[in-house]
């Protein structure tokens, strides 16, 4: 008797622990989202939901047993296994994104490694800058980088061909950075997207992070800006922290 109580017991607890996660997931969604995709995030919330459905047909075994009891825990948390495990394969099969800077742009370098803006720019100038080079791109656009057969991220709150959540600012970073080298030019023609949906102090300290990885690396990085959609004194902290380039080359 003393060994039921105590296995019930310990059934309970394991039941309470998988509720807990179950409320923290869903309590804090927005935050795991930041790093995670959205999709990702449901998909573990359903994987600890059945969970939850197997811990709880193991208290009813202890409490009550039947056939169907003894056998009903270890089918439902097997699924779950399974469950799991699908998600994460095809999550990292999706993750797989063909973001690698391959193209060298025709003509010879005219920029040296550094950060710069690109004010009042445009994707066509933003890429006569990069010529000599391997282009990588963050866009809202993706068309002009797409046609041309340049690896790109769009910014995008639904899914989509090498679509990343613009509120995803750790992963977006480091897909930027494992791909940049020597060779190497990024270009980020989204900025006022990136602000709209994260603030701007987050999106500069995003910025200045990419930046200081970028020079580290001996890369380029190029920030296409409409002036007009940001405050003087935001255009200003933007200058500071970047060289200002025409693109008149």
């Amino acid at each position: 008797m003393e060994s039921f109580t105590l296995k019930l017991d310990i059934e309970i607890i394991k039941l309470l622990l998988v509720t807990l996660a179950l409320l923290i997931l869903y309590k804090y969604r927005r935050i795991f989202e930041t790093s995670l995709s959205p999709s990702l995030v449901k998909k573990g919330a359903y994987v600890t939901m059945v969970f939850w459905l197997g811990f709880l047909a193991d208290v009813m075994n202890d409490v009550h047993p039947t056939g169907l009891t003894k056998i009903l825990d270890d089918i439902i948390i097997s699924f779950a296994l399974v469950l799991g495990t699908y998600y994460l394969i095809d999550h990292m099969r999706r993750a797989k994104m063909e973001i690698e800077p391959s193209k060298v742009l025709n003509g010879e370098p005219v920029l040296e490694s550094g950060a710069y803006i690109l004010p009042n720019g445009s994707v066509e100038k933003a890429l006569k800058l990069a010529s000599g080079k391997k282009v990588i791109a963050l866009t809202r656009n993706p068309e002009p980088f797409k046609k041309l057969g340049i690896p790109y991220l769009w910014l995008s709150k639904v899914e989509g061909e090498n679509a990343i959540d613009p509120l995803r600012l750790p992963a977006i970073l480091h897909h930027l950075i494992q791909n940049a080298d020597r060779d190497t030019v990024m270009i980020i023609d989204g900025l006022e997207y990136l602000i709209l949906e994260n603030g701007f102090d987050p999106v500069v300290r995003f910025l200045t992070t990419l930046k200081d990885n970028i020079l580290l690396k001996g890369a380029t990085l190029i920030v296409v800006v409409d002036p007009k959609t940001l405050d003087p004194s935001q255009l200003a902290l933007l200058k500071r922290e970047f060289k200002e380039v025409s693109g008149k080359r």
